[in-house]
């Protein structure tokens, strides 16, 4: 299996590309603008971003820890219960 993402490249590129342009629109918006909610909504979406780099980097470190350790052994295996197949 191949551990590499497929035209990483681009994909960097185009994401730095669009968050370049948001924060472009973003500093036109809070700085030339006097919509309170128009402002108020580009702010938001600043936090929203923020929080979802800081779940994408916990859910990365933690999937990237649980996936090298399986959950049981031959010895003792792991017991699931009420699940239908």
């Amino acid at each position: 299996m191949k551990s590499t993402i497929p035209h990483l490249r681009i994909v960097v590129a185009v994401s730095a590309f669009v968050l370049a342009c948001f924060a472009a629109v973003s500093f036109h918006v809070l700085v030339f603008s006097t919509d309170d909610v128009t402002k108020g909504n580009i702010i938001g979406t600043w936090q929203n971003f923020a929080l979802l780099a800081v779940g994408f980097w916990l859910g990365s470190s933690s999937g990237g820890k649980a996936k090298d350790d399986p959950a049981g052994t031959v010895a003792d295996p792991v017991n699931v219960k009420d699940v239908d197949a």
